[in-house]
């Protein structure tokens, strides 16, 4: 411990020099008088005598310091051991590149000297400990917990203290936006009475913590990513916005509990804001956590955390922040679009600026690749716009070049340094992702819609809208007749059974099951019916499983959306050159990320063009005669909807179709990638 009123530390925030604004010398009472009116003179006076110790002056326990010292507080006990680094930047009050490195202690302790040059500080810096606990609270008139979440031990410690000690404390948690708090009075329920922590594991003990902060949990409704939240890891998000709510109800109640003017409710009592959902809940748990009713929620509580911890998006990345360049790009590259997730390339390296692409194309192998694998080509193309996009990220340009056809075999060669500037589509290179689900009926500003189809016209194509409630229901009914066309196909099953992944929200090859919007029941039956094409067969044939499958994939999303879209060549050709087909990829692939930009989700209708293409060629057999009317009747209808001719396929006139719109929620499932060893040739 030491005691320092003057400032001291190398110069960063919160250190000025004696510049003409600063040669005033400083004076208390003007220096807090615009805060007389909500205090009066004689309360003001009181506070420049307070002592608040705080102990952690990270996330919030920094802004607790800063915004009581601008309250007038003139004495502080302030403990900390850690020092700032870059991950604190998004949330601490002391965290600036300035600062970095630089004990949390000392930067806090000089931000409010310079605030305050009277302050008196009594420094911690090894935080508090058993030894130093009595010294830390010594003639404190309140006590601030600014420890980190995952610290209970301390925590638990001090609060007891506190209590014996006769000091009020409080403890606030950014949860969200905002923040829930409890403060504990001289006399009223302590912390161990609410919290129940003795003789509880640490695991039970997070939760307990949790639960008993926030029982209503107020910010769970604007959580984007709950796998962000790894209470076994001692993981968890936080925002400015949390952080700074939270040291506004503390000065709120410190105000109140140092002044003895304002109703202070202590524990049992609770309290939680929520601004982002613009909620206020104040209410008691009389038993704390020891209720039945609270001990259920706990236990819920904890299932939750344990399936967060087993569920959480696994990192697919195997490249070193400090690997080759070229690594680093393909690490990016690699997470392009491809049919089903099939990721059907592999990067040679050749040397350190120059890669060998090889795609692989089996035509004939799969029936969703269609016209000798097209929809692979377009994906390769997508790829090679998405190695452009990557490599801005690093200064630098891409060329490319078609080394071979038959196989597909592309070389790109990075520029030199500097030659690029980054894109502004780089950010979203990663996010772009498939969503199955029915999004907002909300239409599309006139600036997506006008971003998305300058991103297309500018390269050359059309863009059509369909987005009236009889264009979506008859986009729509056209989704809904292909699912009925390859549920019924069974040269299809087989491509289906490698693709659908049953087992877990994220998968690196193929589709989860449970992006598809299906509900539980439904899967649990598509999972039996897919272990054998007699099963299938039955199911979605006689049983009517095609149509059942096609009103919850196909009809109501179809309507729950902003609406559809085509990118189509202006002039149908069935002998475009493979150039073509790579520059409509790279098209489709900035199309998707200008919508990701744009906070729009997408999801591919390509199912109608792959098999009425089908149907349009003469020399097509399918394996079931049986499904060739229905294939036929797909044909007219997507031809009728895209403005076709009647001898046009529908393969050569239209790159893409999809769906468009602002997801409902975000989703908490998607394909992954390979990781970048994978895809590298030996």
């Amino acid at each position: 411990m030491k005691t320092d009123a003057q400032a001291h530390g190398s110069a960063g925030p919160g250190e000025t020099e004696a510049t003409t604004p600063a040669a005033r010398p400083f004076d208390y009472d003007t220096a807090f008088a615009r805060t007389l009116g909500w205090v009066s003179p004689a309360e003001l006076a009181m506070l420049r005598r307070r002592k608040v110790a705080i102990a952690g002056l990270g996330g919030v326990g920094g802004s607790h310091a800063l915004t009581l010292a601008r309250l007038g507080i003139g004495r502080f006990a302030l403990a900390d051991f850690d020092r700032f680094d870059l991950a604190n930047m998004n949330r601490q009050a002391g965290a600036f590149m300035s600062t970095m490195g630089q004990p949390k202690l000392d930067v806090i302790a000089r931000m409010v000297r310079d605030i305050n040059p009277e302050a008196e500080i009594d420094t911690f810096e090894a935080g508090v400990t058993a030894a130093t606990m009595d010294a830390f609270l010594a003639d404190a008139d309140l006590y601030v917990d600014g420890l980190d979440f995952f610290v209970l031990d301390e925590r638990a410690a001090l609060f007891a203290k506190a209590a014996e000690a006769h000091i009020p404390a409080i403890t606030a948690a950014p949860l969200g936006s905002g923040t829930a708090y409890l403060t504990f009075m001289p006399g009223s329920m302590t912390f161990e009475d609410y919290f129940r922590f003795e003789g509880e594991s640490e695991a039970r003990r997070r939760v307990k913590f949790m639960v008993g902060l926030a029982p209503k949990a107020l910010h769970s409704r604007s959580l984007v990513d709950p796998s962000r939240i790894n209470l076994r890891d001692r993981q968890g998000p936080s925002t400015p916005m949390g952080c700074q709510m939270a040291s506004a109800v503390v000065g709120a109640e410190a105000l109140k509990i140092l002044t003895g003017r304002g109703e202070v409710r202590p524990a049992p009592a609770y309290h939680q804001f929520d601004p982002f959902t613009g909620r206020f809940v104040s209410g008691a748990l009389p038993s704390g956590n020891a209720h039945p009713w609270r001990r259920l929620k706990i236990a819920l509580a904890e299932r939750w955390a344990q399936k967060m911890a087993e569920t959480r998006r696994p990192d697919t990345g195997d490249v070193a922040l400090d690997a080759p360049l070229v690594h680093r790009i393909l690490d990016l590259t690699r997470w392009a679009p491809s049919g089903d997730n099939e990721q059907p390339w592999r990067f040679e390296i050749v040397d350190d600026r120059t890669v060998r692409i090889h795609v692989r194309i089996v035509p004939g192998e799969n029936i969703y690749e269609y016209a000798g694998g097209r929809p692979i080509v377009l994906a390769a193309g997508g790829l090679l716009r998405t190695l452009e996009i990557a490599a801005s990220g690093f200064n630098r340009s891409v060329s490319w070049t078609i080394d071979s056809r038959d196989p597909l075999v592309l070389t790109a060669r990075l520029g030199a340094d500097g030659s690029a500037e980054p894109d502004d589509l780089l950010p979203f290179i990663t996010t772009r992702s498939v969503d199955r689900r029915p999004y907002r009926a909300v239409p599309l500003t006139h600036r997506q819609r006008s971003r998305l189809t300058r991103c297309a016209e500018a390269a050359g194509f059309a863009v059509k809208w369909y987005e009236s409630p009889t264009e979506r229901w008859a986009m729509a009914r056209l989704n809904a007749r292909s699912t009925y066309v390859r549920l019924g196909l069974p040269e299809a099953h087989p491509t289906h059974q490698r693709v659908l992944k049953f087992d877990g929200p994220y998968v690196q090859t193929g589709l989860p099951v449970a992006t598809t919007g299906l509900d539980p029941a439904t899967r649990r039956l598509m999972r039996w019916a897919m272990a054998r094409w007699d099963r299938s067969r039955l199911l979605n044939r006689t049983l009517g499983g095609a149509w059942t499958a096609s009103i919850q994939l196909d009809l109501i999303p179809g309507l729950q959306c902003a609406g559809h879209f085509s990118i189509q060549w202006p002039d149908p050709a069935s002998d475009r050159p493979l150039e073509d087909w790579l520059k409509a990829g790279r098209v489709l692939q900035d199309f998707w990320l200008v919508g990701e930009a744009e906070g729009l989700v997408m999801q591919p209708a390509y199912a109608p063009i792959i098999f009425s293409s089908h149907a349009a060629d003469p020399d097509h057999r399918w394996q079931d005669p049986k499904m060739a009317p229905a294939a036929d009747a797909l044909l007219a209808h997507t031809r009728r909807l895209h403005g076709l001719a009647g001898d046009v396929s529908p393969g050569d006139a239209v790159v893409f179709t999809g769906r468009i719109g602002r997801a409902k929620a975000p989703s908490t499932s998607r394909s992954l990638r390979k990781p970048l060893s994978d895809l590298l040739t030996a």
